[in-house]
C-alpha cells in the first residue's frame, strides 16, 4: 500500500499515526513538506523509519508529479486553498486522491472536475476528514431509511482543559480558523444556496458529557457544498454550525474592524509588501511555536428529520464523542481528522472507492466506515425521535 502524505504538520502527522498503526507491514509512506527537516523528523519519529520524506513545494507542480506517480494514494494535509492543483497534479500523475475540506468553495470547484477524474481512471474524495469527512458519514447513517428529508443539521463543537498561558490557542492550521471566523457562510436554505453574515446564526447545542452546551454558529464548511445532492429525497436545507470561542472572538473581532485580517491589499514594510492578514498568520504562528497544548474534547452531531417508508415522520440524531490522548494527541480535532484521512486514503489505495470526485459521506459504506472506526475505540450513537 503506497500512501503519500503531502504536509507535515499537525494533520499530517495525525494521518501517518494511523497509517503505521492500522497498516504495518505492507505500508509504504512517503511524507512531502517545504520543510524538509519536519518532514525528515516526522517520518523518523512518528513513523519508526517508515516514511521516505520529500521537501515538496505544492507550487511546483511537476515536482509534485513525478513523486506521486510512484504512489497508490495522496492525503493531502496542506492548507485547502491548495487543494485544487493538487487535485489536478493527481488526476495528471494517476493517483488516487483525498483531503480534509475545502471550506465550501473550493470543494465545489473541485467537484467539476468530476468528469475529467472518471476518464483519467482516478478517485478523489473531497473531505474526507473530521468535519467535513466525519459528520458527512453521520449524516448519511442518520437519513438511513428515510423516503423523504426535510432538513440536514450538522454541529461541531469541543472542551478544551488546561491552561496554555497567555494567548490564543489555535486547534488547526491559523489561516483556516480565520477564515471559519471571518469569511461568509454558505448554507443551503429553502432548497438554494444562501451567503449569511459570518457568526451568525447562534444555536444552543447539548453535545453529549463532557463537552456538554456549546453556543454554534454558521461557519463556511463544506457540509452544505456535497450533502444536499447526495442526500436528495427532496432535502430543502443542510446547514453547518461551528461551536463559537468566545475567546477567539474577542481576539479576532477588533482585527476584522480594523482591515487587519484583509490580504486585498498589500503595506510596504522595511521594503517588502506585506498584508495585514499575512502578518497576523505569521503572529500567531509565531507565537504558537513551542507552546503548551490544551487538552481538546471533541463533539460532532448530526440532526436529521423527514419521513420513513411507513409515513410516519421522524428526527434521527447521532452523536460523536472523542476523548484527547490517542496517539499522543493532546487535540482530539487533529486525531479525529488523522484516523479520517488515514482511513480515506487506505481505501483509495487498495482501489476501494469508485472513480470521479466523490463526496465523503458516499465514498465507503456505512457500516465499513463505522466498522473502521469501531476498530480504533470510536463510536457513533444514532437516536430516533418520532413525531
Amino acid at each position: 500500500m503506497k500512501v503519500f502524505v503531502l504536509g507535515a504538520g499537525r494533520m499530517g502527522s495525525a494521518v501517518i499515526q494511523d497509517l503505521v498503526h492500522t497498516v504495518k507491514s505492507d505500508l509504504v509512506l512517503g511524507i512531502g513538506d517545504m520543510d524538509l527537516a519536519r518532514a525528515q523528523e516526522l517520518a523518523k519519529v512518528a513513523s519508526g523509519g517508515l516514511g521516505q520524506a520529500y521537501k515538496v513545494d505544492v507550487t511546483d507542480l511537476d515536482l509534485l508529479s513525478s513523486i506521486l506517480e510512484s504512489y497508490d494514494a495522496v492525503v493531502n494535509a496542506t492548507w485547502y486553498e491548495n487543494n485544487l492543483h493538487v487535485m489536478q497534479v493527481c488526476l495528471k500523475s494517476g493517483c488516487n486522491y483525498n483531503d480534509l475540506g475545502g471550506l465550501f468553495h473550493v470543494t465545489r470547484q473541485q467537484t467539476m472536475l468530476d468528469a475529467e477524474a472518471k476518464a483519467r481512471g482516478i478517485s478523489a474524495v473531497v473531505g474526507g476528514g473530521e468535519s467535513p469527512g466525519i459528520t458527512n458519514v453521520m449524516c448519511a447513517i442518520a437519513s438511513e431509511g428515510m423516503t423523504s428529508v426535510d432538513s440536514v443539521k450538522v454541529y461541531a463543537g469541543a472542551k478544551e482543559t488546561g491552561s496554555a498561558g497567555e494567548g490564543l490557542t489555535f486547534p488547526f492550521s491559523v489561516s483556516t480558523v480565520i477564515d471559519e471566523y471571518t469569511k461568509k457562510p454558505v448554507e443551503y436554505l429553502n432548497g438554494k444556496y444562501v451567503e449569511v453574515p459570518a457568526l451568525s446564526g447562534d444555536e444552543e447545542v447539548f453535545f453529549p458529557e463532557p463537552v456538554g452546551k456549546n453556543v454554534c454558529h454558521y461557519s463556511i464548511h463544506s457540509e452544505p457544498a456535497t450533502l444536499p445532492g447526495s442526500i436528495g429525497r427532496g432535502v430543502k436545507s443542510v446547514e453547518f454550525r461551528l461551536g463559537i470561542s468566545e475567546k477567539m472572538v474577542r481576539a479576532l473581532s477588533p482585527l476584522i474592524e480594523m482591515g487587519m485580517l484583509s490580504s486585498e491589499r498589500k503595506i510596504p514594510v522595511n521594503g517588502q509588501l506585506v498584508s495585514p492578514r499575512d502578518f497576523v498568520v505569521s503572529f500567531f504562528n509565531s507565537n504558537s511555536h513551542g507552546g503548551k497544548e490544551l487538552e481538546r474534547w471533541v463533539a460532532l452531531k448530526a440532526v436529521v428529520s423527514g419521513t420513513l417508508a411507513d409515513g410516519k415522520r421522524c428526527e434521527v440524531s447521532c452523536d460523536l464523542v472523542c476523548a484527547p490522548g490517542a496517539y499522543g494527541f493532546k487535540n482530539a480535532t487533529a486525531y479525529l481528522t488523522g484516523v479520517a484521512g488515514s482511513i480515506f486514503g487506505q481505501y483509495l489505495a487498495e482501489d476501494k472507492i469508485e472513480r470521479g470526485v466523490i463526496p465523503p459521506e458516499i465514498a465507503i459504506g456505512t457500516s465499513a466506515f463505522v466498522g473502521e472506526l469501531g476498530k480504533r475505540g470510536i463510536s457513533i450513537s444514532r437516536k430516533v425521535e418520532a413525531g
